[in-house]
């Protein structure tokens, strides 16, 4: 997949504090979309993707640590997640990273460690995928040598097609938008249309099998993109 810019969900509801840390994104380079409520933040995640989750503690209506439970158990299971608070107290540490925080920091956020601690995290996720083999019922793909399997059997698949085919099953019952897969697969400053990506869809499901009958269905969302989904 080509290099696009770092994607930051930020969730953070005072304006000074937020005003302050995206001029940091903006420094480094970083794309971003920036929240003031938890639930802005988890509708937001239906149909898009980010590269981490940068969440404050103290939010109105829903803490950040009630958005980190319901990241995990309903939205992006591997998303990586940052949490900042006042709070320091170990106890407080240990609550935010039982609860699914890869990191914690203490505000008041400083500029460089902020990007240390970005820089490392993604790090750390990018290093899991280099050996990594994405499998799911009869479907595996093996993303270090670009090879899908059906049954323990190879299919012959353009990079893009398999790009797109373990872009999919590593993100099974998320909806996927046209636009996450143009990004992720061609790169942000991709010229090409979203219907390109309907094509390659449509060769994954053939060349794949990807029917009811095999245990899965990629369902298309209307004006979103798509959803694989596993069929009982």
């Amino acid at each position: 997949m080509k290099d696009r810019p770092l994607t930051i969900a930020y969730l953070e509801d005072d304006l000074t504090q937020a005003k302050m840390v995206i001029g940091w994104f903006e420094e480094f380079g970083y794309a971003y979309e920036h929240f003031t409520r938890a639930q802005a933040l988890l509708s937001r995640l239906k149909d898009q993707s980010f590269d981490i989750a940068l969440l404050d503690w103290e939010l109105p209506e829903m803490s950040g640590l009630e958005a980190i439970k319901l990241i995990r158990s309903k939205f992006h299971q591997n998303l990586p997640i940052i949490f900042c608070s006042l709070r320091n107290a170990e106890a407080d540490v240990v609550q935010a990273l039982e609860s699914g925080a890869d990191d914690y920091m203490r505000k008041p956020l400083l500029r460089v460690e902020l990007k240390a601690r970005l820089q490392a995290l993604l790090r750390r996720t990018q290093g899991t995928q280099a050996g990594k083999m994405i499998e799911h019922g009869p479907y595996q793909f093996d993303l270090s040598n670009k090879l899908a399997l059906v049954n323990g059997e190879a299919i012959d698949m353009t990079d893009k097609d398999f790009e797109v085919a373990s872009c999919l099953f590593d993100n099974i019952g998320r909806i996927l938008s046209r636009s996450f897969l143009l990004e992720s697969v061609w790169g942000i400053s991709s010229d090409l249309n979203t219907r390109t990506v309907d094509v390659h869809v449509s060769r994954v499901r053939k060349a794949l099998g990807i029917t009811p009958e095999s245990g899965f269905r990629v369902k298309t969302i209307y004006q979103h993109g798509y959803r694989l989904e596993k069929v009982e």
